[in-house]
């Protein structure tokens, strides 16, 4: 194993070198040849133009893509600001390299001022309990944390351990002594930061999160995804750090023997992370690969240490499968950077702790050898946690009942798995209710439970109705049939097939997920607060319906990692009548159908957008369009409002599924599009779920 991993490190060497020989970045150039040259030089007055007045810089940008004139006017106009300056991503701390090495080939002062500026920036930026946060000194949300994300503290520290050792390119006049000695006094302080963050269980050091609150130095969260957890990846990184400083005290020795045991427990042996292509759309998953090198999940939970991935919806989830496609292959869930750890610290034990050397190898399993793909503790839902309990045979309606009519917080009422043929009303407000099992926790209405409904009759029969009065429901893991027969006879008028709601609902920030639906009419999942003044959250939900809009909102609605199984009819509808900014968002979902099916339709005001789906074959090459060819229904005078991204049909299309996001009233990135950007930020339903996370896991 260990010759294994030797052996990707030296290709990974021969990979950068070659890089660095043939062309390529030369901003980790180490080459003192190239810093005489015009190029460096040109480069180099690029990067002190993209310094900000702080003296960091920003992240993510080409500082070596020659700029026009207008281009450098453009940088110059940036340099005042004061909310970009960061050690995210190598920033600042790879801009300060590359400068100082230009000065020792040219003697250039003006690339020392530069470089000056930035130690000074770095010095300023640290707490006084040691750590860094990633942004400053302008900063908000999770830029306040402290940060080990992707290095950042780890590569600011490891730069100062290089200009206080005066290794090279830091040495002869570029730093003086004094501030050599705030270096020293700094690099002590991050030390000490990074030994009282590290996570201790009962006692026993671990590794560390990603980002700490800078008052408590507790785990904290950063982006949607980024849950307060063990780190696998960041701390490798940690752990290198530790190992290299002169001279370890008890505690780094504690720490780093602490560490490597957390990583030889909880490695994962036996997988691997297959990538394929299918569609031309790529897709990551875990494969069961006996022998197959040791690796990581990125995050681990803090209660049971056991590896978890995660959408922008903030919700772990045990696999990748059960994450939407953006976030499943746009992120590094798993890794192997403690892999490389493993020779590292045989030889640094030998030198400052062979009594105390772990016994630990690549080569044996870990904790979740059972691991693969059954690995994961399945939820358990614990009654004590409802506030009722139904059982098969008890009544659901008699639960919601006991809620108070004026309910202000949370109502849990679980409802046990059996089959439950009963109409049920949600007409008190926070009813939270969930069924144990979605596949066999079922309400369903046959006609055995409803007379059947005439053509042209008021709309009846819904299986889950939400009233007015119902605001702020949450219903999970449950079947929802409408299983009535339709008593009609197809025509080529749609419109006169009756309704056959499985969900009806006139509520407000109504959240329906992990379900599955299904009804033999139209309209099956049909909700209509006043006015068309309505928001609706769904994730996790499968739709199998023949009807046509079966999945039909009056407002504002946002769906993701959802199944949608049509059968001959359109089946998307949206009604966005009287406010420009109302429109129904689907994401990371796929959409199949029984026979060629229009996508969907709209006859009001409407404005769809439709990110990272996956059509198949059978989803006609049509773009949603006006319902009626034979009469107008509506004028519709905001026109025709349908966005995509980064979405797939099989077989292609011709033309009409482009990325035209950019071209909305409200364009934003694909990646900002959430669901609260949907809600105009008036709702979050991702904190509402977060918060009752413990009792909705699935």
């Amino acid at each position: 194993m260990r010759k294994l991993c030797s052996l990707l490190a030296s290709v990974c060497l021969c990979i950068l070198q070659l890089s660095a020989q043939f062309g390529g970045s030369h901003m980790r150039d180490t080459n003192a040849a190239f810093y005489q040259t015009e190029e460096a030089r040109v480069t180099g007055n690029q990067i002190l133009a993209y310094q900000r007045v702080t003296g960091g810089w920003p992240k993510n940008t080409d500082m070596e893509a020659r700029l026009t004139p207008q281009a450098m006017a453009r940088v110059l106009a940036d340099k005042g600001r004061r909310d970009d300056s960061t050690i995210d991503n190598g920033a600042t701390t790879s801009q300060m390299t590359f400068l100082a090495r230009l000065y020792q080939a040219t003697s250039d002062t003006a690339y020392a001022g530069g470089f000056r500026r930035g130690v000074a920036y770095l010095l300023d930026g640290q707490y006084e309990n040691g750590g860094w946060p990633q942004f400053w000194p302008d900063m908000n949300g999770y830029q306040y944390n402290i940060t080990f994300n992707d290095d950042a503290m780890v590569n600011t520290l490891q730069l100062f351990s290089d200009m206080i050792q005066g290794r090279e390119p830091y040495g002869g006049s570029l730093i003086d002594d004094a501030t050599r000695q705030r270096l020293q006094r700094a690099y002590d302080k991050g030390i000490d930061c990074i030994l009282n963050t590290q996570i201790v269980v009962r006692g026993k050091p671990t590794i560390w999160c990603q980002q700490y609150d800078r008052e408590t130095l507790k785990p904290a969260g950063a982006r949607a995804y980024e849950l307060p957890s063990f780190c696998s990846q960041e701390s490798a990184a940690i752990v290198r750090l530790l190992m290299n400083v002169p001279d370890p005290g008890a505690r780094i020795v504690k720490a780093v023997h602490g560490a490597m045991q957390w990583f030889d427990t909880y490695k994962l042996t036996g997988v691997r992370v297959e990538r394929t292509v299918i569609n031309g759309e790529r897709t990551v998953h875990l494969a069961e690969s006996p022998g197959a090198p040791a690796l990581w999940a990125r995050f681990y939970d803090l209660k049971y240490n056991e590896p978890y991935v995660c959408d922008r919806d903030g919700l772990p989830r045990r696999r990748l499968e059960e994450i939407g496609r953006e976030r499943r292959s746009g992120y590094s869930w798993y890794g192997t950077r403690p892999a490389a750890l493993y020779a590292l610290y045989d030889a640094w034990a030998d030198r400052y702790d062979k009594r105390h050397k772990l016994k630990i190898s690549l080569d044996t399993p870990g904790a979740n050898e059972k691991g693969t793909i059954d690995m994961f503790r399945q939820h358990r839902m614990n009654p004590a946690d409802f506030d009722v309990t139904v059982s098969p045979g008890g009544s659901i309606q008699a639960a919601i009942e006991k809620a108070p009519a004026d309910n202000a917080a949370p109502f849990k009422i679980l409802v046990r798995k059996g089959t439950y043929h009963q109409r049920v009303v949600i007409d008190r407000p926070h009813i939270v209710l969930i069924g144990e099992d979605r596949a066999e926790t079922v309400l369903v209405i046959d006609d055995s439970d409803i007379a059947p409904v005439r053509e042209g009759a008021a709309v009846d029969g819904t299986v889950l109705t939400l009233t007015a009065a119902g605001n702020d429901a949450v219903i999970s893991g449950f079947t929802i049939d409408n299983n009535v027969s339709n008593h009609w006879t197809p025509t080529e008028q749609s419109y006169q097939v009756p309704h056959r709601m499985a969900v009806r609902g006139s509520a407000d920030r109504t959240i329906l997920i992990n379900c599955n639906i299904h009804s033999n009419g139209n309209d099956a999942l049909a909700l209509w607060a006043a006015h068309g003044d309505g928001m609706y959250y769904h994730a996790d939900l499968r739709i199998d319906c023949p009807g046509v809009d079966f999945i039909c909102p009056r407002g504002w609605c946002y769906a993701t990692r959802c199944q949608f199984i049509g059968g001959g009819r359109a089946m998307l509808w949206h009604d966005g009548r009287g406010d420009r900014t109302k429109k129904f968002v689907i994401t990371n979902s796929d959409f199949d159908a029984t026979e060629p099916t229009l996508l969907g339709r709209y006859h009001h005001d409407a404005q769809f957008f439709l990110l990272h789906n996956r059509f198949s074959a059978n989803i006609l090459n049509r773009d949603i369009q006006y319902a009626y060819s034979d009469r107008v229904l509506d004028a519709c005078p905001w026109g025709q409002r349908v966005y995509y991204h980064n979405c797939t049909r099989e077989g292609g299309v011709t033309g009409w599924m482009r990325n035209n996001i950019a071209e909305a009233e409200e364009a934003v990135e694909s990646w900002a599009m959430t669901a609260a950007w949907t809600f105009g930020g008036r709702w979050d339903p991702e904190d509402v779920l977060q918060g009752l996370w413990d009792i909705i896991a699935y």
